[in-house]
């Protein structure tokens, strides 16, 4: 038989999901949340966007004025759920405090107690974008920096130079830490107290690519898109090639792709569709503007050629 307390208690938490939905609608218009997008509306490079960042996490005093009204509410009222996206691992739970389309404002805690946080990854990541970083406190933990070569222009031929490490940055509370995405990577390390920071990063001037390397070795270990459009279209593309959906209208089209590797994967899937009817686009494709599209399409051109040379009369 449910009890009396169990119905209450869902009731209760009924009762505050209202209330926080309320509260979520109207967190777009905050005055506070307004004061902070409103630095990036006029941001169109991404020197322009760092500039704007690297004033408000040098001057952070706006965290505390934006989340002031919502700690007072959840002390009144615990069940009360805040209107931030947010995500918990291992390690750290994280929320978005605001957005843009330039930049995204975001807080960080990392539980020092945590099991993960004395174990160390096997891989460090190179983001992509630009980020500049405010660590309200440190924790006493440090910063291992690594660096990278930038995909897009050290990565002719397919081969990718090792990630090799910088040094080790001690980490203090009020630390301002700049991160450039696209050639850098980092890790906090050994925290004895918990760390919380507040991170802006920006999307003008990003990598194409989010990369991993072997911390160890400093191997390339995965290449990821950071472009959700190009990432859609190498999607659509394997599935229409499997639904045999695709003609050579879409697949030539897409070997004309902004994005060098959707240029390629357009290739690629167009030649195991029909290898005869891609010859001529693998072809002009040899003089791409991109280094690894023409040494990739130098390297398949003779094998295609063979491939699809007529049959003679004996």
């Amino acid at each position: 038989m449910p009890s009396p307390i169990d119905g209450r208690l869902r009731d209760a938490i009924a009762a505050a999901r209202v209330r926080s939905l309320a509260a979520g609608r109207a967190w777009a218009d905050d005055a506070a949340v307004r004061a902070v997008t409103a630095r990036f509306a006029d941001v169109t490079t991404l020197a322009e966007g760092e500039a704007v960042a690297r004033a408000l996490v040098e001057d952070a005093g706006w965290v505390a004025a934006m989340l002031a009204p919502w700690i007072a509410r959840l002390r009144d009222d615990p069940l009360f759920e805040p209107p931030f996206k947010s995500q918990r691992d291992l390690l750290r739970t994280g929320m978005v405090l605001a957005e843009t389309p330039v930049a995204s404002v975001t807080m960080a805690a990392i539980d020092p107690l945590a099991p993960a946080a004395r174990v160390l990854p096997d891989t460090v990541v190179v983001g992509g974008r630009v980020s500049w970083t405010r660590y309200l406190r440190g924790g006493q933990a440090r910063l291992w920096r690594w660096r990278a070569d930038r995909i897009d222009e050290h990565w002719h031929g397919g081969i990718a130079a090792p990630a090799r490490p910088l040094g080790v940055q001690p980490l203090g509370d009020g630390a301002v830490v700049r991160l450039d995405g696209r050639s850098d990577a980092m890790l906090l390390v050994d925290p004895a107290s918990a760390v919380v920071s507040v991170t802006i990063t920006l999307r003008p001037g990003a990598a194409p690519f989010l990369r991993e390397y072997d911390r160890v070795g400093g191997a390339l270990v995965r290449v990821a898109t950071l472009d959700d459009g190009a990432a859609r279209s190498t999607m659509l593309l394997t599935l229409l090639r499997e639904l045999g959906q695709a003609d050579a209208e879409v697949f030539d089209s897409l070997s004309r792709d902004p994005a060098f590797f959707v240029r390629w994967d357009a290739m690629r899937e167009w030649l195991a569709t029909d290898a005869r009817a891609a010859l001529p686009r693998l072809q002009g494709m040899t003089d791409d503007p991109h280094p690894d599209i023409r040494a990739a399409a130098q390297a398949m051109l003779p094998l295609v050629e063979q491939r699809v040379e007529p049959a003679w009369p004996a």
